[in-house]
């Protein structure tokens, strides 16, 4: 049952408020002892019994509350927060976090993760530089906490989980820790991110905009929750997870992004035992694209590569053209062809772009590609470098991955037996998948991509690497495993936000091991950089 919060309260409701929140004192009082963060006032306890201490706006009010034995405190009903702008519980000018130690936490359910940004609680406005504090969740079931100290925005005073943490439709604790220069981030009492901030401080002389259930503006606008908030509390005090709100029985541990088990996991002792696992898991995961990615065979679906005459670049020839793409639509994708001049046959190499990316940047000697797919031509290979769209899940260019090498094996100037893929970013992901489902690929070039599951799954990340099922069926270091013993090159920037150097290492680490099951240690070969 709901009932649309009014704008303003009578005094009894405001003596019924009080009386909740002193009965909720002395309730965490007796379970945690006079120590514990209960006896510090907070400076905002929201409990959504039916009324609220701030002004609401688009809040309404259910029965749906956290289970697991319920609370130590009366609880009998959730906020519930529809997904207009303004919709929020505002304090506003009359709270404000002063100190550089404090505690944001609440119960969330949220109704969906569609919203890329959903406001917990903040005290954040980009206008007039007016950025406090914002406890967020994103789309993908990640938690960001940001601080500043002085209004502006910081990038190394964010931290953020990876995806999963939160599910839609179930409740969670979450908590966000402000103390000192660090940040953490908690769920259900389970520490689940944490940083050190480079700028310390807390932003307590501005104007206060502090609201539940949004942010005055982030990123551009406002950022209402979709969903339920409950018992939310701002604490000034750093406190530990004993101090948390906490439910009658304990609230379970997260699950996470990671399954409990592994489908096919790399456990071979011996060489034989790891070419058997190796043709399984290829199976099983190009049944995976195929479930999601039907793909067309050659016959139904011809090449039909297409090139204009051939600019004269000195070392090489190059073509710009484009071929059919896997499918029954008819799409084409656009790619230049390389041939050295001379008489061949030519090594052959495939080179991939990145997120955002097309043939053009790979040839560019000035952004982060290098050039290097001009490199290899002047170095005397064939080269293509297709232009491919961003997917869904970048596994989907399986088939046109196939496709590609299709193209290089037709051609007069390739030796067949000496074709290799390389790619940076996403395009190393793509040059990870190929050369996993593709023997004809002898060789493999991997920048900017190689991690565990774990590592990926710690930061933030684009969910485009998470084809379905695949993260159950293997770790995802193990899919380069699917290589083996042909070589493969990894190149990973030492300081890169998206795969953490300690998972990086620990992925080659047991991608190293796995090589030496199949005889080939040495062909797996790493590269980290200072960068």
């Amino acid at each position: 049952m709901r009932s649309r919060l009014a704008a303003t309260r009578n005094s009894t409701r405001w003596t019924t408020h009080w009386a909740h929140f002193l009965l909720a004192n002395l309730l965490l009082a007796g379970l945690f002892g006079a120590t514990s963060a209960s006896a510090l006032e907070p400076l905002v306890f929201e409990h959504f019994e039916k009324t609220t201490d701030g002004v609401a706006t688009g809040v309404g009010f259910a029965n749906d509350v956290v289970g697991f034995g319920g609370t130590p405190w009366p609880n009998a009903s959730a906020g519930v927060f529809d997904t207009t702008n303004d919709s929020a519980v505002r304090h506003e000018s009359r709270r404000k976090v002063a100190s550089p130690d404090f505690t944001v936490e609440s119960f969330v359910k949220p109704a969906n993760l569609k919203n890329a940004i959903a406001g917990i609680a903040s005290d954040w406005k980009e206008q007039d530089d007016g950025r406090s504090w914002a406890f967020v969740l994103l789309a993908d079931g990640a938690l960001r906490f940001d601080v500043s100290p002085d209004g502006r925005f910081h990038p190394g005073n964010t931290i953020a989980t990876g995806r999963r943490w939160v599910r839609p439709n179930e409740w969670s604790h979450v908590a966000a820790v402000c103390q000192g220069d660090a940040s953490l981030i908690y769920v259900n009492g389970t520490l689940v991110a944490q940083g050190k901030r480079s700028v310390p401080g807390i932003m307590s002389t501005h104007k206060a905009n502090l609201m539940i259930g949004n942010v005055a503006a982030f990123s551009g606008r406002s950022r209402p929750f979709s969903g339920c908030l409950d018992e939310v509390r701002i604490t000034e005090k750093a406190l530990t997870p004993d101090e948390f709100l906490a439910t009658k029985t304990p609230m379970p541990k997260p699950a996470g992004p990671l399954p409990e088990k592994l489908e096919m996991p790399f456990v071979a002792q011996t060489k034989a035992e790891a070419e058997t696992w190796q043709r399984q898991a290829r199976a099983r995961l190009l049944e995976l694209v195929e479930a999601r990615e039907p793909r067309v065979p050659i016959n139904e679906s011809p090449l039909d590569l297409r090139l204009d005459p051939p600019q004269d670049r000195g070392e090489y020839l190059l073509y710009s053209g484009s071929f059919r793409a896997n499918g029954q639509n008819d799409a084409r994708w656009p790619l230049y062809l390389t041939v050295p001049k001379g008489k061949g046959t030519f090594p052959a190499m495939l080179c991939l772009h990145g997120h955002g990316g097309s043939r053009d940047v790979v040839f560019d000697p000035k952004n982060v590609y290098h050039g290097f797919a001009d490199r290899f031509a002047r170095g005397g290979y064939v080269v293509l470098a297709p232009s491919f769209p961003h997917k869904e899940y970048a596994a989907l260019m399986v088939w046109d991955l196939f496709r590609c090498v299709d193209i290089l094996e037709s051609r007069a100037e390739v030796d067949p037996k000496r074709i290799g893929v390389a790619g940076l970013s996403m395009g190393g992901e793509w040059t990870m998948l190929a050369a996993a489902c593709d023997p004809r690929l002898r060789v493999a070039v991997v920048s900017g991509w190689m991690c565990t599951s774990a590592g990926v799954f710690s930061v933030p990340n684009c969910p485009c690497w998470e084809l379905p099922g695949l993260v159950e069926l293997m770790d995802i270091c193990e899919v380069h495993l699917l290589i083996a013993p042909r070589p493969v090159l990894f190149e990973s920037a030492e300081y890169d936000p998206c795969f953490p150097i300690r998972h990086v290492k620990e992925g080659f680490a047991r991608i190293r091991e796995g090589y030496r099951v199949f005889g080939a240690e040495d062909e797996a070969r790493q590269d980290i950089w200072p960068a």
